[in-house]
């Protein structure tokens, strides 16, 4: 059977489903390199099951057409090694102890964030009798992890004495790269004074990075030679800029199918707390989806759908399991599709979109998606 039938047919057995237009994600690495330029590196930021799309998937898309996949949990590290890529992998989040000899015998690039833990990575690297490639964080104003920046020239001066190490890359993190404020420029004019004055001690970084999506939109920084793009892959603006400077699209479409038709007369309601009440007679379309699936209910009674190409709100309280929609009197019957993430003709509901009428990020809305809701990639 042609690939194409076959998930045509799992698709029409699903009552909710994703889908995953591969061929918007190639698009949105190729918006990613025209911004950051021709001889910039590219690490693509994969971690949350690559945003709620798919980590293997992903991971297998993007293969050998970046330089690094940066994940932050080993789990997800070795999850990747499992595929057999090619492509490094980068772990931004901090191992427990025994675990280290599991990632430094798969060959991990980690990250360091201070000299006692270089010195643990430098002491299992001997013992194993290998070379570990490590990234050091220097922390200009994030305030997690990462050597503080008033430390970093004392502690990185004894982390490149250490041996068993390669120190392949030096990075900090934006906490504000999106917001209209000088706080970032300064991080960055911090960082930048920190590379040359180890540069003038002899310590060198095959790669200097500092920015996230964001940031590639913000900074055109001469002495960094490698990005992070993460939310911009997906299509997904991170800011204002995003939709001004880049052409993205939308990786993920979130779909479902009616499950139940009824019509409700005047003053009749639908759902929990009894929040919609019909002001007129009224078709309500029942899906099977809720927030066990990963639609939010802080999106109750502010958030709508697409049906025949048109919008439509949904009706009362977001359930567990189930979502009312008002559907008027558009004709419908149980089975036909609806979708609450994605396009239908010149209409559109994106991320942004549904993270507005949660009140949150479209960061919470993808990698809260539910990881049981089948994924098809087209």
């Amino acid at each position: 059977m042609p690939p194409l039938l076959e998930t045509s047919q799992k698709k029409a057995q699903q009552p909710v489903w994703i889908e995953i237009q591969l061929n918007h994600l190639l698009h949105n690495l190729q918006e990613v390199k025209r911004l950051a330029g021709p001889d910039t590196a590219i690490m693509s930021v994969i971690k949350a099951n690559a945003y709620g799309h798919g980590l293997a998937q992903i991971a297998k898309s993007l293969e050998g057409r970046v330089n690094y996949f940066g994940v932050s949990s080993v789990a997800e590290a070795l999850a990747l090694k499992e595929l057999d890529l090619s492509t490094s992998i980068f772990l931004f989040g901090r191992y427990f102890p025994q675990e280290l000899p599991l990632i430094l015998m798969d060959g991990i690039t980690l990250t360091v964030s201070s000299f006692d833990e270089a010195q643990e990575i430098s002491a299992a690297s001997s013992s194993l009798n290998r070379i570990t490639k490590v990234h050091i964080k220097v922390d200009t104003g994030m305030g997690r992890m990462g050597i503080p920046f008033r430390d970093t020239m004392k502690q990185i001066e004894k982390i490149s004495g250490l041996p068993h190490l390669e120190l392949e890359g030096i990075y900090t993190h934006f906490p504000t790269a999106e917001a209209e404020d000088d706080f970032a420029l300064r991080q960055l004019a911090d960082f930048s004074l920190l590379i040359e004055a180890l540069q003038k001690k002899g310590i060198t970084f095959r790669y200097r990075h500092a920015a996230n999506s964001s940031g590639i939109l913000r900074f055109k920084e001469t002495s960094m030679n490698l990005v992070r793009p993460g939310l911009m892959l997906y299509g997904i603006s991170s800011s204002p800029l995003s939709r001004e400077f880049a052409n993205l699209k939308p990786v993920l479409s979130l779909k479902s199918r009616i499950n139940f038709m009824k019509t409700i007369r005047t003053g009749e309601s639908v759902g929990y707390g009894r929040t919609f009440t019909a002001d007129k007679t009224t078709r309500i379309a029942i899906l099977p989806i809720g927030y066990s699936h990963g639609y939010p209910w802080n999106a109750s009674g502010k958030s709508s759908c697409l049906f025949h190409g048109k919008n439509f709100r949904i009706a009362g309280h977001v359930s567990m399991d189930y979502l009312a929609v008002d559907l008027g009197d558009e004709p419908a019957n149980p089975g036909e599709e609806i979708i609450l993430l994605g396009s239908n003709g010149d209409v559109q509901i994106r991320a942004e979109d549904l993270a507005a009428w949660a009140s949150t990020i479209p960061y919470e809305i993808m990698t809260g998606l539910a990881s049981h809701l089948p994924r098809f990639y087209l």
